[in-house]
C-alpha cells in the first residue's frame, strides 16, 4: 500500500501542471539600462509598452533608442540623444538634445506640453511641445520635466533626465 501511495504522489509531481505560466516556455528577455536617468527614472532598452510604440516598425528587444516612463507609467521619453548635454544643439559632435515625448491616449504626443526644472528648483524653466523635441537646457544636473495633457481628463507625469555639463560627448 505505502508502495503504491508513493506512485500516486510521484506520478502527480511529474505531472506537467495546467496553471503553469504562458512565459515558462519563452526565452529571457535581456534588458540594459543607461546613463542619462536621475531620481529614480531609468533609460532602458526593453519593450516599451504597446500603447506608446505607435509609428515603430521594431519588435523584440533590446530597443533601438533608450527610453524611460514617466511616474505613474503613463509617459514614455525616447532619449535619442542618449545623454543630454548642457548648451544649445547642435552639440560639440554636431547631434542634438532630441528626445520624442509620448503619453497615454495622446497621439504621437500631441497635446502634451512638457516644463523642465532642474531637481528641486523653480528656475530656470524650458519649455517644448510633446511629440519629437529638442530639448536644450542651460545648466548640468538632474531636470525633472512635467509632461501634462488632457485625455478624457487632465493628467501628468514626471521623467528625470541628468544633463551632462556643455561641451560633453555622451
Amino acid at each position: 500500500m505505502k508502495g503504491l501511495l508513493a506512485l500516486v504522489i510521484l506520478l502527480a509531481a511529474c505531472t506537467p501542471s495546467t496553471a503553469a505560466p504562458a512565459q515558462a516556455h519563452s526565452s529571457p528577455t535581456v534588458v540594459h539600462t543607461f546613463a542619462g536617468g536621475c531620481a529614480g527614472t531609468v533609460l532602458t532598452d526593453g519593450m516599451p509598452p504597446v500603447w506608446a510604440q505607435g509609428g515603430w516598425n521594431q519588435t523584440g528587444t533590446p530597443w533601438p533608442v533608450p527610453w524611460a516612463f514617466g511616474t505613474g507609467n503613463d509617459t514614455v521619453a525616447y532619449v535619442f540623444a542618449t545623454e543630454l548635454v548642457a548648451g544649445a544643439s547642435p552639440r560639440v559632435n554636431g547631434t542634438n538634445n532630441k528626445i520624442l515625448w509620448v503619453a497615454r491616449g495622446s497621439e504621437a504626443g500631441a497635446g502634451v506640453a512638457v516644463e523642465g526644472r532642474p531637481l528641486g528648483q523653480t528656475q530656470p524653466v524650458v519649455t517644448v511641445a510633446g511629440g519629437p523635441s529638442i530639448v536644450d537646457v542651460p545648466s548640468a544636473g538632474c531636470w525633472t520635466f512635467q509632461l501634462s495633457w488632457s485625455s478624457n481628463g487632465k493628467h501628468s507625469s514626471t521623467v528625470n533626465l541628468e544633463v551632462l555639463p556643455t561641451g560633453s560627448l555622451p
